[in-house]
């Protein structure tokens, strides 16, 4: 089987010399032995690996390499991003992006291996100029992680005035993210064959004027955020490259902008792009057209009206039909402007088993006569308990469970 061995050697030699000349260093480096690289969360009794049997999950998900191994940064991903709205959308959008490339068909999915949590940490630095580094005590060297100077957000090139920081230099990597790919072989042996990486772009700047002052926020311009995780991801690829264990894999980057803090549905990736193997660059960025609005919403209608008018025409039908039914709050993702998928939670203040089901029944009769040709899934519940859960797909197949 072919081991995944971690990069944190390798980059670190590699980027300490970042001042000096790097691409002497580059030539130099040689992979780590499988044993001195295996990744961390490697058990010490070694187990025989086998997969998960994905028939019955159904809808396209990968099988799944078991022991089940956790990702070494796994813990950075709910403390680095703004919500639990944009860690769902990003992780399911990073799936969508590598099944184009890595089909569930022919790969099985494992936690990212290769990024060690000390990594993901520098990756999300800021990078240092030689005059920057040079200024700084020991004490602040190893405070800002500058001995290995992997940060890929932008320098401050040495300004200390917060206002003209958040102008020029804000922050605009907040995580990223690995997903591995293997195949099996005809003797049953799993074999890493891909990698997919997602960067998690800010889209607000928080930063404080004065000591104890007042936070302020700047909006990050869209087009600016894409290009800064675009560069980001290219400079990724040239480290992942510098391991000759990875210099013939396909890696596929997703650059995924989050929403702000206080919205309430998750951000959206902005482009991806795919290294083939042996290619040291990436020749070229899609822009993905991807959206989660509200419904019914103005934003809504922009983007479709038809799919606006149905929701509310749906509101209103069970408003008609339900006394105790106020409005229901639904979450739509469109991609290339077309509705693909349509979560609605039905709030109720339960006084019956018996207007449950007809609740249910009555929405599953809805929900085939708005929602056509469209993934919805809707739930019935109330601030403490769910009574009933209605999923319908794309190809008409509904599917309703009412809870005991």
């Amino acid at each position: 089987m072919k081991k995944i061995v971690s990069l944190f050697p390798l980059l670190i030699v590699l980027m300490a010399a970042a001042c000096g000349d790097p691409e002497s260093d580059v030539a130099e480096q040689q992979p780590q032995s499988d044993e001195t690289n295996e990744a961390s969360s490697v058990p010490d009794e070694e187990q025989e690996e086998t997969v998960t049997d994905g028939t019955g999950a159904g809808g396209g998900y990968y099988q799944t390499v078991i022991p089940y191994e956790i990702s070494p940064s796994r813990g950075l991903t709910s403390s680095n991003m703004v919500s639990s709205y944009n860690v769902q959308a990003f992780e399911k959008g990073l799936f969508d992006i590598s099944k184009e490339t890595f089909s569930p068909d022919n790969f099985v999915f494992r936690e990212g291996q290769v990024f060690t949590e000390e990594m993901v940490r520098g990756f999300l630095g800021r990078s240092y100029t030689t005059e920057e580094i040079d200024a700084m005590s020991e004490e602040e060297k190893a405070e800002n992680n500058a001995f290995s100077n992997l940060g890929l957000n932008p320098s401050v090139n040495g300004e200390t005035d917060p206002e003209v920081i958040a102008e020029e230099s804000p922050l605009y990597l907040s995580h990223i993210l690995e997903q591995n790919y293997m195949q099996q072989d005809e003797n049953g042996d799993l074999n890493f064959s891909g990698m997919t990486v997602g960067l998690a772009m800010n889209s607000e700047y928080n930063y404080q004027p004065d000591e104890n002052g007042q936070t302020e926020t700047v909006q990050l311009d869209e087009q600016e955020v894409r290009e800064q995780g675009e560069q980001m991801a290219s400079e990724i690829l040239e480290r992942i490259r510098a391991n000759e264990q990875y210099q013939d894999m396909t890696i596929v980057f997703g650059i995924f902008m989050q929403s702000g803090d206080t919205d309430i549905v998750p951000g959206h990736f902005l482009s991806k792009a795919v290294a083939e193997p042996g290619e040291n660059e990436i020749s070229s960025f899609t822009e993905t057209d991807e959206d989660y609005v509200m419904l019914p919403s103005q934003e809504a209608e922009e983007i479709s009206e038809e799919v606006n008018s149905e929701y509310q025409t749906f509101n209103r039908k069970l408003g008609s039909y339900f006394e105790s039914f106020t409005t229901s709050v639904g979450e739509a993702r469109f991609r290339d402007g077309e509705l693909e998928q349509l979560n609605i939670e039905i709030p109720v203040e339960y006084s019956s088993r018996g207007e449950i089901i007809g609740l249910t029944q009555y929405v599953q009769t809805l929900a085939e006569e708005h929602f056509i040709n469209t993934n919805v899934e809707i739930s019935i519940e109330d601030k403490n308990n769910s009574y009933a859960l209605i999923t319908k797909n794309a190809d008409e197949e509904i599917d309703v469970h009412i809870y005991e």
